[in-house]
């Protein structure tokens, strides 16, 4: 539920990183994931029940998980144990009875005949509309929430005090229905919080594999086209035709024109540069352009006229660029030129 992270300010969200490194440094592992469970000792009601329950709730679920961020922490849970906390209030449930057409009907509380109460009453009743009537079964509803909500808690008082015995039938019995509610909660807490990290560690998983995939795609496109343009030039295609065949399998962008020959030495043109394999021989990148010749990367085997305030990128820059793959890197780094030549 990201779409409440936005209503809640980033000051309380800076709490949870000193309980996250708490939880690191003082809670041991293996215990973290059943602090959830701390929600089986009962509710807390009482002035600001809800709010007290939601924050404990997001607190624990921090305390289980601390490598969390505060955006994955489950809010739908926490509301649910807000509205629990928020209904524990020992004269709530008579207060949402009063805002019901019954407990709200004017001048009942001064006629002293039952009989006479009763009539007013039930012709108020009569006369309610559709959504008076939903609004009376609602407050009606949450009021029985309350009144169990109340009780258990009240068990689990007595369970605890010892005025309830645990280990006769009646008393195990009445422990274990006041126990569903917050029991429930607590372990369904310790579940999740033994499934997101594991969620995190799959998506790390995909997003690796994911990247693994782009990186060979990309491979696997260049060697397409190279072989695509290889054969069409000894066909005797021109180039229109060639790069209107790479179009056509989406390879459009791994084009390169054909090198002319140099075979007495010389400046192969590129006006625009480019990634051109020239087997070591002269490459004129004045419009600036990548150097794919060479026996290896740092060997500085590859001569290179440079004019004042031009600036060279080495092979791990390129690569990074391309997140790994140099060919796509390069890409990158033309898209940067341009777009800087363009504003020069």
């Amino acid at each position: 539920m990201g779409f409440l992270d936005k209503f809640i300010p980033n000051e309380v969200k800076k709490v949870f990183k000193p309980v996250a490194k708490f939880s690191k440094k003082f809670i041991p592992k293996e215990i973290r994931p059943f602090l959830p469970a701390t929600g089986i000792l009962g509710a807390m009601g009482g002035a600001g029940g809800f709010g007290k329950m939601y924050l404990s709730n997001l607190l624990t679920q921090q305390l289980a998980d601390p490598d969390a961020e505060f955006d994955d922490l489950n809010q739908f849970a926490a509301l649910l144990s807000g509205t629990q906390g928020g209904l524990m209030g020992t004269d709530t449930a008579q207060n949402l009875r009063n805002m019901t057409t019954r407990g709200s009907v004017p001048g009942t509380d001064v006629v002293s005949n039952p009989a006479m109460r009763k009539g007013i009453i039930d012709n108020a009743l009569s006369e309610r509309s559709l959504l008076t009537k939903a609004k009376d079964l609602g407050l009606e509803g949450l009021a029985s929430a309350s009144d169990y909500l109340q009780g258990t808690a009240e068990t689990l008082q007595d369970v605890g005090s010892g005025k309830i015995d645990l280990f006769t039938g009646a008393g195990a019995k009445e422990a274990a229905k006041a126990a569903a509610v917050p029991f429930s909660t607590g372990m369904g807490g310790v579940t999740e919080a033994y499934q997101r990290p594991l969620i995190r560690e799959f998506e790390k998983a995909d997003a690796a594999e994911r990247a693994e995939y782009e990186t060979n795609i990309d491979e696997r496109n260049r060697e397409q086209a190279d072989m695509t343009m290889k054969f069409m030039r000894q066909a005797g295609h021109d180039e229109q035709t060639i790069e209107d065949t790479l179009a056509l399998d989406g390879l459009d962008s791994y084009y390169s024109p054909p090198t002319e020959s140099a075979a007495k030495g010389g400046i192969i043109g590129l006006k625009e540069g480019g990634m051109l394999n020239f087997g070591g021989r002269e490459m004129d990148l004045r419009g600036g352009g990548f150097v794919p010749i060479g026996k290896k990367e740092r060997a500085d085997d590859v001569p290179a006229r440079l004019s004042k305030n031009e600036f060279v990128m080495t092979a791990d820059a390129v690569r990074a660029a391309g997140g790994g793959s140099v060919n796509k890197g390069a890409q990158r780094m033309y898209d940067v030129m341009n777009k800087l030549e363009a504003r020069a």
